[in-house]
């Protein structure tokens, strides 16, 4: 018989293999978790920020009960975009064919305004899409979810001309991409606990998003980010603060 302390032990490890995304990778001596969306599942992606009432959901706590609320199953999550105090997208934000924040074309500090930043869009007809934020108004799009983050990481296979590939800059990064080939879209996270392998550069991260065959990648966060797949309806997360969050929903 399982001792208490042994199952104390399975359960945590139980939890926190569900707190992980779907797959692993070590790549150029960085550790990745990536969460894959085929083509066939792209209706199940969605983007979520307030609940009815136009109150920030905050956290996957409150993601995980307005899906319950909508008898709906939580699959996957990852925190989307750079925000600002509320907690408020700082860019374009697109849920439900809805714009909830417009683009944001200004200058400024930080990784968001680090130019050129760009969109992540999900369209009915012309599927997903990554493209600068200085380009998206000429596309005419009405898409059912978008993200404006920065800065851009690949477009059209450029890595971003500021990343410098020696830099000394390493954190723990998030981000989304496109698969080229599949149009397959996936979520990659260096890893939250390894403090070698999961602190990693902008130029090395945009290499492993080549190396999964995307041409075109965009940054999401850095140390908040957080990915969550398939959490029991008890889940009790650790306290965090997002504002749009990536929902793969069943």
């Amino acid at each position: 018989m399982r001792s208490f302390t042994s199952l104390l032990l399975w359960l945590t490890f139980s939890l926190a293999a569900r707190l992980h995304a779907t797959e692993s990778m070590e790549h150029e001596g960085a550790l990745y978790h990536l969460h894959r969306v085929a083509a066939a599942d792209h209706a199940k992606l969605d983007l979520r920020w307030t609940d009815p009432q136009g109150k920030p959901l905050s956290d996957f706590g409150g993601l995980q009960k307005q899906l319950t609320s909508e008898g709906k199953t939580l699959l996957f999550a990852t925190n989307a975009g750079i925000y600002e105090r509320g907690p408020k997208p700082c860019g374009l934000t697109i849920s439900a064919f809805k714009e909830l924040v417009p683009l944001n074309l200004a200058d400024g500090y930080g990784n968001f305004f680090l130019k050129p930043n760009g969109v992540f869009y999900l369209d009915a007809i012309t599927g997903p899409g990554i493209v600068t934020s200085t380009e998206y108004p000429s596309l005419n799009l009405r898409p059912r979810i978008a993200n404006q983050s920065g800065p851009i990481l690949l477009r059209k296979g450029a890595i971003h001309p500021a990343f410098q590939i020696n830099s000394p800059n390493k954190r723990q990064r998030s981000a989304v991409g496109i698969v080229t080939a599949t149009k397959e879209i996936v979520f990659v996270m260096s890893d939250r606990e390894d403090r070698v392998k999961g602190r990693v550069t902008f130029h090395q991260l945009s290499r492993f998003f080549l190396h999964l065959g995307c041409q075109n990648a965009l940054y999401l966060d850095g140390d908040i980010s957080q990915m969550i797949t398939s959490p029991a309806p008890e889940t009790q997360f650790a306290p965090n603060t997002f504002a749009a969050m990536f929902v793969v929903i069943d």
